[in-house]
């Protein structure tokens, strides 16, 4: 009578039992939540689970399982576990997988299962195909404390995110940004710090444009040094990596009467001398600067603040607003727009 009806095969008969009997482990021992995955859907991995704390929390942690069920799996075996040999089509699968695998096998005789983590290292090539050793201690009804520890223990994102917007909050209350790096930081040719406070201006296109041109950097420790900046060795060469290092740097720099940081960065990377005179009003101090390697300062960084103003969406106007206050902010008139 089996003819013009589908076919329940003994394969398929054995891998429900095996899903059937690692579920129930895991929804009533362990308390998870055990999803199967549809067959049709099948390159390997057989369900997911999600991780649930004693207290009902849903983690949002996950493990993938792939489930061998019957007496075949317990046939091979070492000192130390059962040989378990998987295919070469499934390696790459397992290996590329976003989250933790576990290689579960079923013993019909006894109905025990027994695990164990895939892990790339632990495989060994076995012909044209791979194995790996399942211990025989894992079995899975006893595992959960174990198991667990595969995962680490859950971020409460909640209270960190809550810090970052506390942040983004006050970015976006102020119109200027005076960074502040420090003498230390400058004598260890660390930028970290600034690399990373620039990477938070550019974490979403909102603080990027809100903070554009109102970042002013200054440099503290030297107040006491009779030198100016650009006549510190450690303060050039700190300024040359800022410069290498920060390629948005024109985009977010004040570019207002009264900002230096920007002016002093492209001083740093020029041959500049103090002309043999007494200061100028204001105490400002007469020097001779090099035009062209200023000009050379402001060619490495167009393509950065272009790349800014084309991820913002922002038109050529603005653009041309903002390169024309660089180059009068560093000594330049710009180009006339008739």
């Amino acid at each position: 009578m089996n003819q013009g009806f589908p076919i329940f095969s003994q394969a398929a008969q054995k891998g429900e039992r095996g899903v059937d009997l690692v579920s129930r482990i895991i929804s009533n021992e362990y308390g998870w939540l055990f999803k199967r995955n549809h067959q049709e859907h099948d390159f390997g991995i057989d369900a997911q689970v999600d991780v649930i704390l004693n207290n009902g929390v849903v983690t949002g942690q996950m493990l993938a399982f792939q489930i061998k069920y019957g007496t075949s799996f317990f046939s091979e075996k070492n000192k130390w576990g059962y040989i378990y040999r998987g295919d070469k089509k499934h390696l790459n699968y397992l290996s590329n997988y976003p989250i933790p695998v576990l290689i579960i096998i079923c013993n019909p005789e006894d109905n025990e299962c027994y695990w164990t983590l895939f892990d790339l290292n632990k495989t060994f090539k076995a012909g044209e195909n791979w194995k790996i050793t399942i211990p025989f201690e894992n079995k899975l009804s006893d595992s959960k404390e174990t198991i667990s520890s595969i995962l680490p223990p859950p971020t409460d994102y909640l209270t960190e995110v809550e810090n970052y917007w506390a942040m983004n909050d006050i970015i976006t209350q102020h119109n200027y940004f005076l960074y502040i790096i420090d003498r230390e930081d400058v004598e260890k040719l660390d930028i970290s710090d600034v690399e990373n406070f620039f990477c938070r201006l550019r974490s979403s296109r909102e603080i990027a444009e809100h903070c554009q041109g109102k970042i002013e950097i200054s440099f503290h420790g030297y107040d006491m040094d009779s030198r100016e900046l650009f006549e510190i060795p450690e303060v050039r060469k700190f300024a040359s990596l800022l410069s290498n290092s920060l390629p948005d740097l024109f985009f977010f720099a004040y570019t207002g009467q009264y900002g230096h940081g920007l002016r002093t960065i492209a001083m740093c990377l020029t041959d500049i001398r103090r002309l043999p005179t007494m200061a100028i009003s204001h105490n400002k101090i007469p020097v001779k600067t090099s035009p062209e390697q200023i000009k050379s300062f402001m060619d490495n960084h167009w393509p950065g603040l272009n790349e800014m103003t084309d991820w913002l969406r922002m038109s050529l106007e603005e653009n041309k607003r903002i390169s024309f206050n660089i180059m009068r902010a560093l000594g330049f008139e710009p180009p006339s727009e008739d």
